[in-house]
């Protein structure tokens, strides 16, 4: 048996040694770039949806299947001048931003206030910040969305549509945009040993 056992072996390092063994060339360069940098499972030179939420389940280019939503409207309200004060004739506008917000659940919105460049540029931009939260505050009071979803800032002259100096200019210069931004549903995320069930 030993015999049977050595002349294997010596077979098998006979017919290794007739082959040569090859070696990459030193400066070879990986044609693929095989990072994952989202840490998705998809390397880096199939991924197509760059930062993809972690632990989401992903189709073989990355992709978890929900569309990301990044909107932005004007609201066609017209204030007073240096008022903040939103006349009850404005609340749709108000409400197509809580419509919106209610219809994609996993959004969050900014509040943008903008004034026209008449008058210090100090009390532009806190009059604009102002304008802003009393959107923020109606979306809030009146329409019962929550106070973590919305954000307001003021830009005051600092994002001019119009740099006329003309009263039309002014009119277009004063407004109030809302961005939103999210996703149109819960990613749905892969099932590991720390998953929890919902009640």
């Amino acid at each position: 048996m030993k015999i049977l056992l050595f002349t294997l072996f010596a077979a098998l390092l006979s017919g290794c040694a007739g082959k040569e063994i090859e070696t990459f060339p030193e400066n070879f360069a990986q044609p693929s770039d095989l990072r994952d940098l989202d840490l998705d499972g998809v390397i880096e030179d199939r991924e197509k949806c760059d930062d993809t939420i972690k632990g989401a389940i992903v189709n073989n280019d990355g992709c978890s299947g929900v569309k990301t939503v990044n909107e932005r409207f004007t609201l066609n309200i017209l204030f007073a001048n240096g008022s903040s004060y939103i006349h009850p004739n404005y609340y749709p506008e108000v409400a197509k931003v809580a419509d919106f917000i209610k219809r994609h659940p996993y959004t969050d919105v900014i509040i943008e206030g903008h004034a026209s460049a008449t008058g210090p540029a100090d009390i532009n931009k806190r009059l604009s910040l102002e304008r802003a939260q009393s959107i923020k505050a109606l979306l809030l009071s009146r329409y019962g969305i929550e106070r973590a979803r919305i954000q307001s800032i003021g830009y005051g002259e600092d994002q001019l549509l119009d740099t006329a100096n003309t009263p039309e200019a002014d009119k277009r210069n004063r407004r109030v945009v809302a961005d939103m931004r999210g996703s149109d549903k819960r990613t749905p995320l892969k099932w590991t040993i720390y998953t929890q069930l919902e009640n």
